[in-house]
């Protein structure tokens, strides 16, 4: 809770008080996502701008402008598009959905004949959970998660970006340490009863651009217990900031390249270019399909 500019030093706070309350600049009701822990990770300055201030974006993300949009619109379609194969639409149907754009037919394409998925007994495309990390709500939408015989878990993030990143960039993500711990901690709606142990779950990224190269992640009650501890730290960090001068720019210059608040923070105005490899970690993120064949998960 943020401590009103006008109280006076006569007036302390009870013992009680002080130990309920934080002069943290978090709003009380913030939920975080891997989303915004990837901000303040990459930069406490961004997430106070975009997550505490919600503060506009005064620059583009990425050079050329067009096509760094048309990319993420064809991203944001793909995802749709496997979000209706795993809620039954007919793939004739999804295939004529994607008539006229030859980059994401060759998706589509590469999709149905890899079979990525493999067999499941079920299919949860584009569900949201919903657990918590320091006493706050933490919540992310996945692109899939497909229970296989035997009880147990995959998570499946489809990425469409042209460059596939190092795997150890990838260890590093935030989403690789969120989705399989939430999902260890919140997937009970999904069993019926208790959410799956960790040593039921993986993680695997599916590159449309890289089809035969997915990267896929084991998770176990260690990796489970040491990313409750980094997320613990990192919450406690953005706990910690009291003052807007807390919220530090990053050292890495390389994550001002292609953030939209580069211009404000005095970090350059020409925004980094989409071609510059897989120093673009390009993030398309699930889609919300507004879909009457999408089942609905109540939990």
């Amino acid at each position: 809770m943020n401590t009103s500019p006008n109280s006076t030093p006569e007036e302390p706070l009870s013992e009680e008080s002080s130990e309920g309350e934080s002069d943290s600049l978090l709003p009380e009701d913030f939920q975080f996502s891997q989303g915004s822990l990837q901000d303040f990770d990459d930069c406490p300055r961004r997430f106070l701008l975009r997550h505490i201030e919600e503060r506009p974006y005064p620059a583009p993300e990425a050079e050329p402008i067009r096509e760094n949009e048309r990319r993420k619109e064809r991203g944001v379609r793909f995802h749709e598009l496997l979000c209706q194969e795993h809620s039954g639409v007919p793939r004739e149907a999804i295939r004529r959905q994607a008539t006229g754009d030859e980059k994401l037919e060759v998706w589509w394409d590469r999709y149905v004949h890899r079979e990525p998925v493999g067999e499941t007994d079920r299919t949860y495309a584009e569900i949201s959970l919903e657990g918590e990390v320091a006493g706050y709500p933490l919540v992310a939408t996945y692109d899939l998660i497909a229970e296989r015989p035997g009880g147990t878990f995959e998570i499946f993030d489809w990425k469409t970006a042209r460059y596939k990143p190092e795997r150890g960039q990838l260890v590093s993500r935030l989403q690789t340490k969120v989705y399989p711990f939430l999902l260890a901690q919140a997937g009970s709606g999904l069993t019926g009863g208790d959410p799956p142990e960790p040593e039921q779950i993986k993680m695997t990224y599916w590159f449309a651009e890289h089809p035969g190269d997915p990267e896929t992640f084991e998770y176990s009650d260690y990796n489970a217990k040491v990313d409750e501890e980094d997320l613990q730290d990192l919450v406690g960090k953005i706990l910690a900031g009291t003052e807007r001068a807390h919220f530090e720019k990053t050292e890495d210059r390389t994550h001002c390249k292609f953030c939209t608040y580069r211009s404000h923070c005095g970090r350059g105005a020409q925004a980094g270019n989409i071609e510059d490899g897989s120093s673009y970690l390009e993030e398309t993120g699930s889609t919300q399909a507004d879909l009457d064949d999408v089942e609905e998960i109540e939990f």
